[in-house]
């Protein structure tokens, strides 16, 4: 499939489906903790310290759980378009965008003599919801998919000509890929290269092979080195610790703790969830039974098996696992699902897309009336920002529920239930940020305000010292306030009184 034809007038239902899925984000769904307040209070410090080689901070705090690429695309909007959530959801929305189209040119490249699979890919990835609700996600994943694609269609390239220019391709986008997630990029495409004799249908120059893949893997270490170097020299050996090693290694070998540990036979269902509504076709068991035989005389099928097999496999191996560690494997089970559905008309194939768009929609239009009432957070984050002079702490871990949100310019107080009221002690004028249930909110502190919040509610609490002080100081400005207007004083000062029985209102 020729780039000309991947943008003709035909293939214009992609870019205003993706157009879609960004105004149902922006307008229908709360910013989703914990994943994506977090993700967004890194980008945050970063723009407030104008700074993108500086380590990556939390809340104040080392970030080392994840490279910078993400952040990077975020700031790179902001600074065009100024912070703020909208904008933030453009990087995510044109890699899910991306994405679609070189599925469209890999597949092109592994099937060339069947160009009718290129274009019913698109309608297959499209009617995966996960895809639609990844690709509208502040997270890593789909990111990691745009730069795992890239790779495998510079090793197609340069598998047909051999031309070191797709050799310099691959080592650009592994390095990306790398600064997008960390070393699980070399995952997602190492088995290609390295099984390269199973797939390939033309005998095989292994040392300009072998040769041309690991100088892709060596050149891509050097955008890596460009963001890595600094940040290590600005940080200590702990840091470096955690974010050379531990988040890739520990996680892998499980002694990064329990963080995401599940069994081996975790992605079972998920790889399930992750093809629905396809799985429900006979087609697709029936011509399942069959793709043994297709790998004898189909070179596109074996690196496709070559591709997604070993990796699942070595996911399902690594202690750590999450559902979205299988999207950027997505565009492949979509192309092998494009070619098991080679009975469905591609009428039916749209009329089941357009299905799923419209599920996706109404359940937005749902949610927002619904249950994502209980993930917003800006009823809380608005007041955080009206007072946030004042000293701020957050009970248990925190997440970066309100530094974004409420575009906080210093850091919270992380503190434990049991270090509250010696907290208090310290910051009598100060609020606490807790999530609690009925039967242990906390009876001694004063509520200000409160909002159901996955499942429990988050409240803001004041101690009950500091609110009966509020209270007699308003008093005090409301009976000298009074005297003076009712001795003549000035009209204007109504302004002043108005303003300040607003910004007490929460007594």
């Amino acid at each position: 499939m020729s780039v000309p034809h991947l943008f003709s007038r035909h293939m214009l239902w992609i870019p205003c489906a993706f157009l879609g899925i960004f105004l149902v984000t922006v307008f229908l769904r709360p910013l989703l903790p914990i994943d994506e307040t977090r993700y967004l209070t890194v980008a945050w410090e970063m723009f407030l310290r104008q700074d993108w080689l500086a380590p990556l901070t939390k809340n104040g705090e080392p970030y080392h759980h994840k490279p910078p690429l993400l952040f990077w695309m975020v700031n790179a909007v902001w600074a065009l378009a100024g912070p703020s959530r909208w904008a933030a959801t453009i990087p995510p929305v044109l890699m899910g965008l991306f994405s679609v189209y070189l599925s469209m040119l890999l597949a092109a490249g592994l099937f060339p003599r069947q160009p009718h699979i290129a274009v019913r890919l698109p309608w297959v990835m499209m009617g995966c919801i996960p895809f639609l609700l990844y690709s509208s996600m502040i997270m890593f994943d789909v990111t990691m998919m745009f730069f795992v694609l890239l790779t495998l269609w510079g090793l197609l390239s340069f598998a047909r000509t051999q031309a070191w220019r797709y050799v310099f391709l691959m080592g650009l986008a592994m390095g990306l890929g790398v600064l997008t997630k960390g070393p699980v990029a070399y995952l997602y495409v190492a088995f290609p290269m390295l099984l390269a004799p199973l797939w390939q249908g033309h005998p095989l120059n292994k040392l300009r092979w072998y040769g041309g893949c690991l100088s892709a893997v060596l050149l891509s270490v050097l955008p890596v080195l460009f963001w890595l170097v600094p940040v290590l020299q600005q940080s200590d050996n702990h840091f470096a610790f955690w974010l050379v090693w531990e988040q890739t290694a520990g996680r892998m070998t499980g002694s990064f703790g329990a963080a995401h540990a599940r069994p081996f036979y975790f992605y079972i269902p998920v790889l399930a969830l992750l093809l629905m509504p396809w799985i429900f076709f006979p087609s697709f068991w029936r011509q399942a039974r069959l793709l043994r035989q297709k790998t004898h005389g189909d070179n596109g099928v074996r690196f496709l098996l070559c591709w997604l097999v070993p990796v699942i496999v070595s996911l399902c191996a690594i202690s750590g696992k999450q559902p979205h560690y299988l999207v950027p494997l997505l565009p492949g089970m979509a192309l092998l699902v494009t070619l098991l559905l080679k009975d469905v008309p591609t009428p039916v194939l749209q009329r089941v897309t357009a299905a799923a768009y419209i599920i996706f929609i109404l359940a937005h239009v749902v949610g927002a009336q619904t249950f994502f009432k209980n993930y917003d957070l800006m009823p809380i984050a608005r007041y955080v920002q009206a007072h946030k002079e004042q000293d701020w702490a957050y009970v248990r871990q925190y997440h970066g529920e309100v530094t974004f949100l409420g575009r906080l310019t210093h850091p919270l107080d992380e503190i434990q239930p049991e270090e509250v009221d010696k907290w208090f002690a310290q910051h009598p004028q100060g609020y606490a940020l807790i999530r609690f249930n009925e039967q242990d909110r906390p009876a001694h502190l004063t509520l200000i305000m409160e909002i159901p919040y996955r499942g429990k509610r988050m409240g803001i609490f004041r101690k009950e010292g500091a609110q009966s002080q509020m209270r007699l100081q308003k008093d005090s400005y409301k009976i000298a306030l009074d005297r003076y207007l009712d001795e003549g004083g000035q009209p204007a000062l109504m302004f002043l009184y108005a303003y300040m029985l607003k910004n007490f209102r929460h007594i």
